[in-house]
């Protein structure tokens, strides 16, 4: 009611999307000890792939090994067929992967500068003319994304550290949609957000996945990812206990596997 809208604490399960298309990630025996062992399963065009699982169950560091921030102890990953080195993060990004890290704060912002600073540091490169950075064309693009995702307010000067807990969000958000990235991976992405930019932020994942983006989401909130994804991937201790599409599971399943441990 305070926000004006229909608000949604999780996600609508029914909704049309457009036909998966070809596979963009496969991920096969991916292990990193202590933390996750044998973890294989594959990301496609138009398709939202969700980890869920207890904190701690290994869902971050499977997707930031996929990402190249950690180093894996043995397994694959491999992006439009292409095996990628692990432990590289800009082998990872040049393949067309994109990150909305946990702590966006901490690990996705740089909170005293600008939104559009924030919004085009890894799309430095196609704004660069011998060595030197074109900022009005920086800021111009940067601006259109922000726009794009009704960033607010809508001012790509001010300090990205001022803007409430969803516009930081759709500002990492605005990062990688000017990238252009192919697969994008969301670790709790609505983790200190309202409820109010909680609901833009599901209609913006699933407009990127019905655009063709692959997405692999992670979140602790079960109804989100039951609600966002295709498939879904139960993980439980750092093993992977159960792989299906989304409408053959429920709530109660999840919980089920993620407490008892049960192999499906």
């Amino acid at each position: 009611m305070i926000t004006g809208e229909r608000a949604q604490q999780a996600p609508d399960r029914v909704h049309e999307r457009a036909a998966r298309g070809e596979e963009i990630l496969r991920v096969e025996g991916l292990t990193r000890r202590g933390e996750f062992e044998d973890v294989s399963f594959s990301v496609h065009a138009g398709e939202i792939v969700g980890l869920a699982g207890l904190v701690g169950a290994g869902r971050s560091e499977i997707v930031e090994t996929v990402y190249g921030a950690r180093k894996a102890d043995a397994g694959t990953v491999t992006v439009d067929g292409k095996r990628l080195r692990s432990g590289s993060v800009p082998a990872a990004i040049r393949a067309g992967m994109g990150l909305a890290p946990e702590e966006r704060k901490s690990q996705g912002l740089l909170l005293h500068e600008p939104v559009f600073q924030n919004v085009s540091v890894s799309s430095l490169g196609r704004f660069a003319r011998g060595g030197f950075v074109q900022r009005g064309k920086e800021l111009s693009e940067a601006a259109r994304v922000a726009e794009q995702l009704d960033v607010r307010p809508a001012d790509p000067l001010r300090a990205v550290r001022t803007l409430s807990g969803g516009n930081q969000q759709k500002v990492v958000l605005a990062r990688w949609l000017l990238r252009g990235c192919r697969l994008l991976i969301l670790d709790e992405p609505t983790r200190g957000v309202d409820v109010g930019a909680r609901t833009e932020i599901y209609r913006l994942v699933r407009d990127l996945a019905d655009s063709g983006v692959g997405v692999l989401l992670v979140s602790s909130e079960i109804p989100e990812v039951l609600g966002l994804s295709d498939r879904v991937l139960v993980v439980r201790e750092g093993r992977v206990v159960h792989t299906g599409p989304a409408d053959d599971i429920d709530e109660s399943a999840v919980l089920d596997l993620v407490m008892e441990g049960a192999v499906a």
